[in-house]
């Protein structure tokens, strides 16, 4: 999406657009802002700078509040954050074309057979881990597609989290009739001892399902990381689940 202010430097300042949609019915146009960069202070080393961007002044657009779980009035956003709407003279774009394949002709991976060296003694864990990641993918998809918009889940979120493995449960501060729900949606086998597991969110109200949002559409949305935004509007460890830098893995 191009605005009035789109050109900096050779480069379009492009924007993620989310549609709003009622009933079928496009309703609104989203433009989160982009964050303008501080200036890196006098003395500060390149690591601090960079991790401060990372962390600091995390705007939670979804959210009523900072702190607050997301979506807990819905769209109330479209009402609550004006500013997020695209701008009249926008336009909207897609530019797609065909990645470069980017070939290595050099004789030896230095790089990567030092890093196989290094994580030799770790291979062992990995078809365990493998495992892990399918059958949490398997388990979580089944979870996940139990839950119907409107349906009221018996018991409500505090024993759908207790009776099934791998979903966490998070009840908002300032209104405990308001929950959302993590399920661990595992991850394709893969090289990789890091755990990445993709998450599902599913927001309830008096356990009943207000919203559902897939691995995809909960990262791709920002909703992992508005779960990560604290009061002072820094991402960090506030909830499980969270990692210091603001990351959410199921």
């Amino acid at each position: 999406m191009y605005g009035p202010n789109a050109w900096t430097g050779a480069y379009p300042r492009t924007a993620a657009i989310y549609v709003v949609a009622r009933d079928g019915k496009v309703v609104e146009l989203i433009n989160p802002p982009m964050r303008s960069q501080s200036s890196r202070a006098q003395g500060e080393s390149a690591d601090r700078y960079a991790r401060r961007l990372m962390l600091e002044d995390r705007d939670p657009w979804l959210s009523v509040a900072p702190g607050r779980l997301p979506l807990s009035d819905l769209d109330g956003f479209l009402d609550r954050r004006p500013d997020l709407a695209a701008p009249a003279e926008a336009v909207v774009k897609r530019a797609c074309q065909a990645a470069p394949i980017v070939v290595d002709e050099s004789e030896a991976d230095t790089a990567g057979l030092l890093q196989g060296i290094a994580l030799l003694p770790f291979a062992g864990r990995l078809p365990a881990l493998n495992r892990q990641r399918r059958e949490a993918q398997v388990r979580g998809s089944a979870l996940f597609a139990q839950m119907t918009l409107g349906e009221v889940i018996p018991g409500g979120g505090a024993r759908f989290a207790a009776q099934n493995p791998g979903v966490r449960r998070y009840v908002d501060d300032e209104d405990p009739t308001y929950e959302v729900l993590s399920i661990d949606m595992g991850a394709e086998a893969s090289n990789n001892l890091a755990r990445m597991n993709a998450a599902a969110l599913v927001g309830l109200r008096n356990g009943r399902v207000e919203w559902l949002a897939d691995g995809g559409a909960a990262a791709g949305l920002g909703l992992l990381a508005s779960m990560c935004v604290d009061k002072a509007r820094r991402a960090g460890d506030n909830r499980p689940g969270c990692t210091d830098t603001g990351y959410f893995y199921p």
